[in-house]
């Protein structure tokens, strides 16, 4: 199987359903209806919870794209239908985890999906080079995206569902004025880039919030370890105080002890050197006594020797 000819059934496929999107509920079939609806539905989706549901539209872009590559591919070699089946399928689930487990992959995947989709619709290729060039725009979308993913993706999700619901919804109801389909994709446009704003600001107000508690809870636990840190250095430090302030009370009561000593040997000394100065006085006065008594023995000696002289003397004149 050609290359041209793989590139046409995806033209007429794309060309069917940009058809049954642009047609008026009075040309369509209930089957057409019901694929009208569906389409409004999965439109609304995409333009008011574009980027919340972004894994889930990039599993469930990845399996379709997978499946269809997959097999178109294997179909280009001449293999059995079922092996083409199997084959796609693989890829298709492979490029559905890969969408699903990685954010990045997933907001490439959508973007760059999204991007191709919307520039087939304007550009309406008619063989495989306008087709491929249709893919390279969808590639330079994607790779936008992997720059700026929330607001790129928030932006391509809502034009790509406004446009798609938009569309479908003027399909469904019964009025052909080319300004209330103009109205109603602006408006639902409009309406969906807000909303996905809007949640995206209240989500990061809530990580911010909770990333604010996670700190805050850090540093409270950091402060109480701190704390307690603290307090054991406290007490480590309080008990070799308490062991000097120990120490300092043996030290002085023991100078107290020796201060008594010494008090009680000057009390002693002093007591002796009293002792021995009233002992010193007394020893004097007797020395004293001693003294007054042998001069007094002096006194009576001499006054015998005087009695003596005059008795001689009286003798002597007696004699003559």
């Amino acid at each position: 199987m050609e290359v041209n000819l793989i590139f046409q059934k995806m033209q007429v496929e794309i060309n069917a359903g940009l058809t049954a999107l642009s047609s008026k509920s009075s040309n369509l079939s209930q089957e057409d209806m019901i694929m009208l609806a569906v389409i409004a539905a999965v439109g609304l989706l995409f333009c008011f919870f574009g980027l919340k549901m972004v894994r889930f539209w990039a599993a469930f872009l990845g399996l379709a794209i997978g499946v269809t590559g997959g097999s178109y591919v294997a179909s280009y070699f001449n293999v059995s239908d079922n092996i083409a089946w199997i084959i796609g399928l693989v890829a298709g689930v492979i490029l559905a985890v890969l969408g699903a487990r990685f954010y990045l992959a997933g907001v490439f995947l959508v973007a760059w999906f999204l991007g191709t989709v919307a520039s087939a619709y304007f550009m309406q290729p008619a063989d495989w080079i306008y087709t491929l060039v249709c893919v390279g725009i969808g590639l330079v979308i994607g790779l936008i995206t992997l720059k700026f993913a929330e607001p790129v993706t928030m932006v391509v999700t809502s034009l790509f569902g406004g446009f798609t619901a938009g569309q479908a919804i003027y399909g469904l109801i019964p009025l052909e004025n080319e300004i209330v389909r103009i109205a109603a994709i602006a408006v639902l446009v409009i309406l969906g880039v807000i909303v996905q704003f809007l949640l995206e600001s209240k989500k990061r107000k809530r990580l911010h919030l909770k990333k604010a508690e996670e700190i805050r809870k850090k540093h409270s636990t950091a402060n109480e370890v701190d704390k307690a840190r603290a307090m054991m250095d406290n007490l480590d430090s309080v008990e070799p105080v308490n062991k000097k302030e120990a120490g300092a009370g043996t030290v002085a009561l023991a100078k107290a002890a020796d201060r008594g000593k010494d008090t009680q040997a000057n009390s002693r000394a002093e007591d002796g050197e009293k002792i021995l100065d009233e002992e010193e006085f007394l020893e004097d006065e007797e020395f004293l006594d001693d003294e007054e008594y042998l001069d007094e023995d002096d006194d009576g000696l001499d006054g015998e020797e005087d009695l003596d002289d005059d008795i001689t003397i009286l003798d002597l004149d007696d004699d003559k």
